[in-house]
């Protein structure tokens, strides 16, 4: 289901497994990162981006409220969620996403295309 996979990814993330959450993308999605000024259309960028990101010490994420609608082989996920990371002090840096999966020719659910950005005036 469509909510496990935003658990993995979730996991994932507070576990600093780099190979495990580029791989809940497809190989066509897209990501516009939290921390990222640039677009990610590429496995290869998309992993870059998370390398970047694992960098911060203590990186965790925290989800608030989200909405989940499907639509057959597709769901999309929004809300906000709360990265916090060690800085010179803790950093907590609010925002809000939106993902959409689609289920593959496996029947495995995907990662599509992946949007976050800060809220405003936070960080």
């Amino acid at each position: 289901m469509a909510e496990n996979l935003l658990k993995k990814w979730e996991t994932c993330l507070n576990n600093g497994d780099l190979n495990g959450i580029v791989e809940l993308y497809a190989d066509n999605a897209v990501l516009w990162g939290t921390f990222s000024d640039i677009i990610r259309d590429n496995p290869e960028l998309i992993r870059e981006y998370f390398e970047a990101l694992f960098l911060r010490e203590n990186l965790n994420v925290k989800f608030g409220s989200s909405n989940l609608r499907s639509f057959g082989e597709a769901a999309i996920y929004s809300g906000d969620y709360e990265f916090s990371y060690q800085g010179d002090e803790k950093v907590s840096c609010p925002a809000r996403f939106s993902f959409v999966f689609y289920k593959d020719e496996s029947g495995q659910y995907r990662i599509i295309d992946h949007h976050s950005s800060l809220v405003p005036g936070a960080c």
